[in-house]
C-alpha cells in the first residue's frame, strides 16, 4: 500500500474511531487497515494510535498529523471530483436527514434526482439525531431547528409552519382552549427530549401543559393526537391532510407559533460536489410545495 493510502487509512480510522468502520467504508479487511496504520507509525517513527480491543484513541501526534493531512486528502478529492463532474453530476451522494422528512420527501426527492442523473448512486439515511457528517462520510444533511454546530455550512431553505392540534373527540371531552393560559389545563402530546420540556410558546405567551404522551418519533405523535390522548405541537406537513379533513382540529389559531428553521449543511465550505449543489436546488423546488413551508426566497 503506497504512502498516500496510508493516510487515507489513518484519517478514516481518526474520523470513525474504529478499525472495523474504517475497513468497511474504505472496502477493505481489517487487517489490511492494521497493516497500513502499523507501515505508517513505522515510516514516521511515532505512534499515532492507541489501539484497544473496544477503542481507537489518537495520540497528540496522531491528532497534528491528521490535521494536516485532512487538508491533503481534501484537495486531491477536490481536484478528482472537479474533473469527473465537470460536465454532469456523478459518484456516490451520502445524505442524512429526519425519519419523517426523509420518508416524505428526502428519499422521493433522492430517486428522482438519481433517475435524472443516472451517473450518480444515491445514499438516503434518516435518523433523527444529528450525525457528526466528516465521520459519516456524508456529503450534506437536512436539518430542521437552529443550526449551532460551527464545524458545518448551512444554507437556509426556509421555514416550516408549527400548530397546535387535537383530536374533535379530545376537545369535546375536555374543551378547546379559548386563550393559551387555558393549555395548562391540558395534556401534551409531543417529543421526548425537548429542552423546553412540556413548555409551549403560543403567540406572547409561555405556558406549561400537563405531562402526556411522549415519543421521539413524529408518526407515533400523530397517531397519539388521532386518538385523542392531548394537544400537541407538530409541524404543519406531518397533520396537514389530518386537518383538512376533520380528523384533527387547529387549536388557537389566532395565537401564532414560532416556525421552525430548515437548513442543508455541509461538512465543508471550501469546496461543495457539483452533485451535492443539484440536488439541494432539486430538494428546495420539492419543499416549497409542502404545506406550511415558506423558501427562503419567497421570503
Amino acid at each position: 500500500m503506497d504512502q498516500l493510502q496510508q493516510i487515507r487509512v489513518f484519517a478514516k480510522v481518526v474520523e470513525r474511531r474504529s478499525l472495523s468502520k474504517a475497513a468497511r467504508d474504505l472496502g477493505v479487511t481489517q487487517p489490511t487497515v492494521s497493516k497500513a496504520l502499523a507501515a505508517l507509525e513505522a515510516r514516521l517513527r511515532s505512534q499515532l494510535l492507541l489501539r484497544s480491543t473496544r477503542s481507537v484513541t489518537v495520540t497528540e501526534a496522531g491528532q497534528r498529523y491528521y490535521q494536516r493531512c485532512r487538508s491533503l486528502i481534501d484537495a486531491l478529492d477536490e481536484a478528482d471530483t472537479e474533473l469527473e463532474e465537470r460536465e454532469a453530476p456523478q459518484g456516490t451522494l451520502k445524505v442524512h436527514g429526519p425519519v419523517v422528512l426523509g420518508e416524505m420527501f428526502l428519499g422521493p426527492v433522492a430517486a428522482e434526482f438519481q433517475r435524472d442523473h443516472p451517473q450518480v448512486r444515491c445514499e438516503v439515511t434518516c435518523l433523527d439525531a444529528f450525525v457528526d457528517l466528516v465521520a459519516e462520510g456524508a456529503d450534506l444533511a437536512l436539518r430542521l431547528g437552529e443550526v449551532k454546530d460551527p464545524s458545518v455550512v448551512r444554507r437556509r431553505l426556509g421555514t416550516m409552519r408549527r400548530l397546535l392540534v387535537a383530536s374533535p373527540a379530545y376537545l369535546k371531552a375536555h374543551g378547546a382552549p379559548q386563550q393559551p393560559a387555558d393549555l395548562a389545563d391540558h395534556r401534551s402530546v409531543r417529543f421526548s427530549g425537548l429542552p423546553t420540556g412540556d413548555q409551549v410558546t403560543a403567540g406572547r405567551a409561555t405556558v406549561t401543559m400537563s405531562p402526556g404522551f411522549l415519543s421521539n418519533n413524529a408518526v407515533v405523535l400523530r397517531e397519539a393526537l388521532l386518538r385523542g390522548l392531548g394537544i400537541g405541537l407538530v409541524i404543519e406537513f406531518l397533520v396537514a391532510d389530518d386537518v383538512r379533513r376533520g380528523r384533527l382540529v387547529e387549536v388557537l389559531p389566532a395565537h401564532p407559533l414560532t416556525p421552525i428553521e430548515v437548513s442543508v449543511v455541509y461538512p465543508s465550505a471550501r469546496f461543495i460536489p457539483l452533485r451535492a449543489r443539484v440536488f439541494v436546488d432539486y430538494l428546495a423546488r420539492r419543499l416549497a410545495t409542502v404545506p406550511g413551508m415558506v423558501s427562503a426566497a419567497r421570503a
